[in-house]
């Protein structure tokens, strides 16, 4: 097993990274809008990686530049910063961090043989291919089916109603139709589904009205974190008692801060278990607080992973080789918790937890 956590101290002998050119390795993220908490955590775990590595030496003597980009939850913005990227000669783009927006990065960069590595992103759609796309993140067929496990078998939901956001379709309808396969097999009846469009809604009337009736035994969020706190508190207004899930996308400490007492009791799947006591762990969460005076999100976490995967394989790179298959091939790598293998077609697999809100804070689900 390649350690990448042990790195800094290779990097150490290979010289000083000032005295060689850098390698640069892009950064696209929405850091504005209303999924940027998202974005700015996943730039944030991705600068402190960078930082860590260049202070240790670098890659092979030389320092790893992160060229930034804002793709502002908007496809022809992510699209122009991805061109910015490939003119950059970057060896590799960390991000986007939504499906919506890995599908417009890759129509660029992919017929550049620009590499695209999403630390978060999941939809079938991106998965099973053998193409520039990396996933570093669990599939919507196995998030979404361990939701319907978990709803049936150890809550007993068995009658639902789903409000999902459109904007970011790919990913909706891919996490849904997964989830509808897996929840109806196991005897689970969907009373509704409704999509909506926060940028497009002017309330949540309606919306709400229709979830709350005809008394179903759950409510189920697949939406980003502001739209379900927003969703959330107006079904507070009209049923204080109904369990309220989100889908794993929503599972950001901004989910709690703008949710309050709307948000209590709502359980969600995450794939970074903030519970782990592993050093590693723990020893990245007080430098990430300390570097940026908040807590680590999933997105956080798993940007970081990426630029240390990135950093190992150049470290391991061939001459002629393609950088994903010295990533494939490469493995298994130690993550902060987990072992990090990827499959023929570069997708991964992760060890998820299931959490609830409760006093403000998460604890593990009951």
């Amino acid at each position: 097993m390649k350690r990448f956590w042990l790195l800094p101290f290779m990097f150490l002998i290979l010289g000083s990274c000032q005295d060689h050119k850098a390698i640069s390795i892009g950064f696209i993220s929405g850091l504005s809008g209303g999924n940027a908490d998202l974005g700015e955590a996943g730039r944030n775990g991705a600068i402190l990686a960078v930082e860590e590595i260049n202070a240790n030496g670098g890659v092979n003597g030389k320092p790893i530049n992160l060229i930034i980009k804002n793709d502002g939850n908007d496809p022809d913005i992510a699209k122009k910063s991805a061109h910015e990227l490939v003119d950059e000669k970057v060896v590799a783009i960390v991000g986007p961090f939504s499906t919506a927006m890995v599908e417009a990065v890759v129509s660029v960069a992919s017929p550049q043989k620009t590499l695209v590595i999403t630390p978060t992103a999941s939809a079938m759609k991106l998965a099973g291919k053998d193409d520039y796309i990396i996933l570093m993140n669990s599939s919507t067929r196995v998030n979404a089916r361990a939701y319907a496990d978990f709803m049936v078998s150890r809550r007993g939901y068995d009658r639902i109603k789903i409000a999902a956001d459109e904007q970011n379709f790919t990913f909706s309808k891919s996490w849904y139709d997964e989830f509808e396969l897996r929840y109806e097999e196991l005897g689970g009846e969907i009373l509704s589904l409704q999509y909506f469009n926060s940028q497009l809604i002017n309330n949540y009337y309606s919306l709400v009205t229709d979830l709350v009736d005809n008394d179903p035994d759950c409510l189920l969020f697949i939406a980003n974190s502001v739209d379900c706190a927003r969703i959330a508190q107006q079904v507070r207004k009209y049923d204080d008692t109904i369990p309220i899930i989100a889908a794993e996308w929503a599972g950001t400490e901004q989910l709690i801060e703008l949710g309050g007492s709307g948000v209590e009791g709502m359980e969600i799947l995450q794939n970074i278990n903030f519970f782990n006591q592993g050093a590693e762990f723990v020893m990245f969460l007080n430098n990430y607080e300390q570097r940026f005076n908040q807590k680590a999100s999933f997105s956080g976490v798993m940007a970081y992973e990426t630029v240390y995967v990135i950093a190992d394989a150049l470290l391991h790179q061939k001459k002629g080789e393609n950088l994903k298959d010295t990533i494939v091939g490469g493995g298994p790598y130690e993550g902060l918790q987990q072992s990090i293998e990827f499959d023929v077609n570069g997708d991964m697999r992760r060890h998820p937890v299931f959490v609830q809100i409760k006093d403000k804070e998460y604890i593990l689900a009951p």
